[in-house]
């Protein structure tokens, strides 16, 4: 995949051109240029339950970078809308700008490593589309896959500049200096967000760097194949693949102000 952060950067940039009437839309593109993938939760899960290193690595961009899944997500928000006309002006606006937002994120892992299964379930989850031809396999030969791990390891962690963005718009608008997470009655408020979103950040780099000197190590470390080092690599890494997925909805205040000179 194309680094789930430049995406998120992506979708923010969009949203930010934007007229600020269409701010459900504005959320939805954000929102849907970050979670396809969120399959990779799906991956981690698999392999816990399976411990199928090829099913686990192949159910990445398959499900949820489908496009027609994503014309089912269309087709069931044109009908809810209709079901549902008195939130109209908020729903179908969301699923739109989510829709678009997940086409872009299509459009650049086509371009990116290993490609993705446009038409699943017509496809099986291992038959790649590509635009460009470049694969992790195309990397893999040399020094125990070296420059696989290494790429594979950065853009992993490029979650960090996505936080570190809306961290930033955070404070430029004065927006979600403090949120609220929780369902129904049990609430909980986190105080200065953005200052956290920025320590997070920091220890993203950290682990980044950890994960790097794993790769050159296993240069000698046969038995750490690149598979192997992917799926040691991404189990912790699910609830930061989390929190990007669910940030848009968190942080929509900020979203509502991009492109203006004030939080106001």
């Amino acid at each position: 995949m194309a680094p789930t952060g430049v995406h998120g950067l992506l979708g923010l940039l969009i949203a930010s051109k934007l007229d600020r009437k269409h701010s459900y839309t504005r959320m939805g593109l954000v929102t849907g240029s970050v979670m396809p993938d969120l399959d990779l939760l799906g991956s981690v899960l698999i392999f816990i339950m399976t411990a199928d290193t090829e099913l686990t690595l192949a159910f990445h961009r398959s499900v949820t970078h489908s496009l027609i899944v994503i014309g089912l997500i269309l087709l069931i928000g044109f009908l809810g809308n209709l079901k549902y006309e008195s939130v109209s002006s908020i729903y179908f606006p969301f699923i739109l700008g989510f829709v678009v937002g997940v086409l872009l994120h299509i459009t650049l892992d086509l371009i990116y490593f290993d490609g993705v299964t446009l038409f699943w379930p017509l496809q099986p989850l291992d038959d790649r589309i590509y635009i460009l031809p470049f694969t992790y396999n195309d990397l893999s030969p040399n020094y125990n896959s070296l420059s696989a791990k290494i790429i594979g390891t950065i853009d992993g962690h490029a979650e960090l500049l996505f936080y570190i963005v809306f961290a930033y718009l955070a404070n430029r608008y004065h927006t979600n200096q403090e949120i609220t997470l929780g369902w129904s009655s049990r609430r909980f408020k986190i105080y200065n967000w953005p200052k956290k979103l920025t320590w997070f950040s920091i220890f993203l780099i950290f682990e980044m760097l950890f994960f790097l000197g794993l790769a050159i190590f296993s240069i000698t470390w046969p038995s750490l194949d690149r598979d192997a080092f992917f799926i040691l690599l991404y189990i912790p890494l699910t609830p930061v693949y989390l929190l990007s997925g669910l940030l848009p909805l968190i942080m929509r205040e900020t979203i509502f102000h991009l492109g203006t000179d004030k939080g106001q």
